[in-house]
């Protein structure tokens, strides 16, 4: 995964949109903060054109991820109100915005299991990705499974300490598994 702290590329033009992606993710992941602001409909998102990459559509939250990260991300979404109110203050040039805004990207990630990356940045383009830690291994372990498909840029990642006998580990597996990029 990249940097997700590190939004310092992305040009000032992009940074409403980013910070628009962004607030909408939240309310979509901590719905009860949507009903003090108006929200795009449910569903897919609007994507804005400068994300780079493609999603993989439609976005779905790790329930896990999101409960073991709820705190943070809701002390986040408090410090990104201040700028919501008063989108003026939506600055490249505010280092506590731009580190705000990389730290609800880097949580939004974890919790949708993909990245997002905007027009400026040099790393890994926008799409799913996988992260796996484990000590040993005694089963099967799957970084990502699709009935179908896998599109846009994918990464697993999948470290091991031991792999145990009848142990396996499989990065990916689908009919097919495309890279567009």
């Amino acid at each position: 995964m990249p940097d997700a702290l590190d939004l310092s590329m992305v040009a000032s033009s992009a940074l409403p949109a980013v910070f628009t992606f962004l607030c909408q993710r939240l309310d979509a992941v901590l719905p009860h903060r949507s009903s003090a602001r108006t929200v795009g409909p449910e569903g897919e998102p609007e994507v804005p054109e400068q994300l780079v990459g493609e999603l993989q559509l439609p976005l779905r939250v790790d329930p896990g991820r999101l409960e073991a990260r709820r705190a943070a991300v809701e002390a986040l979404a408090l410090g990104m109100e201040h700028y919501q109110r008063d989108p003026v203050q939506i600055s490249a040039n505010d280092p506590l915005l731009m580190q705000t805004l990389g730290r609800v990207r880097e949580a939004l990630e974890d919790i949708y299991g993909q990245r997002f990356t905007f027009q400026g940045e040099n790393c890994a383009r926008s799409g799913p990705f996988s992260e796996q830690c484990y000590g040993t291994v005694a089963g099967e372990v799957t970084g990502m499974e699709a009935q179908e498909a896998i599109r846009g840029s994918v990464t697993s990642t999948i470290r091991a300490r031991d792999v145990g006998p009848g142990g396996k580990i499989v990065g990916m597996k689908a009919r097919v598994i495309e890279g567009r990029g």
